[in-house]
């Protein structure tokens, strides 16, 4: 009796646990329906502790990277201007660089680990409290809603959570501390530069004020096809025996060749956009590194910076 009760109690407590996640969840969306990013957010409360382990490692991991250019600067100055203290600058600048490559691959680990618990987790549970409202729901919404969009909603949708997740955890992380230490080393270095740099911002701005509407605009008629389609699968899969029995196969591939000729050129439309922001966006901020290496160049020739520092 007393084991019976034990778990009746750890049940119970399990089911509230389930609730309380519930609520959170349901909460972050109603308090932040026209904010995406505080929507986003809300849906990890609880779990910020081990999302700020994961930022402060990935910076860790990352300082192989601000620190190369750096280190390969002191190298060259020191090769260029030789002296007493030369060989022991080398030395200092590859052993640093040895130990920041080498810790690399333990703090990825655990940034990856930190950061993918907490993904999974509330990927899990957004999945967990769909379903469960799912079966609160009436039989009359049932009835009224297609099987395939209710599909689409609790894997599709929930994955476009999750991988916008992961891309600000990798790509978007990454370049708001890249232009974070890349402003410091330049500040550090030469004003002149770094007003030099400013001169990017305006251009970054524009690009993406021009590219913003459109890419959106292609995202959500892309997602609605792709919801639709689900929607059509589901129906094609559950009437095949009504299909066949009236010989409607004909009829019926027509159809859905036709959604999925709407999808392949959504699909179409929204890749060649994207690709087009990318290559403007590559080219731009290239042709700006362009312009940086000879203006460098000119200033070391002039002796205002070590050639050392044109890496930088």
């Amino acid at each position: 009796m007393a084991k019976i009760k034990e778990e009746h109690i750890f049940a119970e407590k399990l089911t509230s646990d389930k609730d309380i996640d519930e609520d959170v969840l349901l909460n972050s969306f109603k308090q932040n329906q026209n904010n995406s990013l505080k929507t986003l957010l809300g849906l990890y409360k609880g779990q910020y502790f081990k999302l700020f382990l994961s930022v402060l490692l990935f910076g860790i991991k990352h300082t192989p990277v601000w620190v190369l250019p750096i280190a390969t600067a002191n190298i060259i100055n020191a090769a260029a201007s030789p002296d007493e203290n030369t060989e022991r600058t080398i030395l200092i600048n590859m052993a640093v660089m040895l130990v920041l490559v080498a810790q690399n691959v333990f703090t990825n680990y655990f940034h990856t680990y930190f950061y993918a618990k907490v993904i999974r987790n509330v990927e899990c549970r957004l999945r967990s409290t769909m379903v469960r409202k799912l079966q609160q729901l009436s039989i009359t919404y049932h009835n009224e809603m297609q099987s395939g969009r209710l599909q689409s909603k609790i894997m599709r949708d929930v994955e476009q959570i999750q991988n916008l997740s992961s891309q600000i955890f990798i790509s978007i992380l990454s370049i708001i501390l890249n232009v974070i230490v890349a402003f410091g080393v330049v500040i550090s270095s030469s004003m002149t530069v770094f007003l030099f740099f400013l001169a990017t911002i305006p251009v970054a701005v524009f690009i993406r004020q021009v590219f913003k509407k459109r890419i959106n605009t292609q995202n959500k008629d892309f997602r609605k096809e792709m919801e639709e389609t689900s929607v059509k699968v589901m129906e094609m899969v559950e009437l095949i025996p009504v299909t066949r029995a009236h010989a409607l196969e004909e009829t019926e591939t027509t159809k859905m060749n036709s959604q999925l000729k709407n999808v392949e050129e959504k699909g179409f439309k929204l890749d060649v956009t994207q690709s087009y922001f990318g290559s403007v966006s590559w080219a731009a901020f290239q042709g700006f590194q362009v312009l940086c290496l000879a203006f460098t160049g000119y200033l070391a020739a002039k002796g205002t910076i070590l050639p050392g520092d044109v890496v930088m």
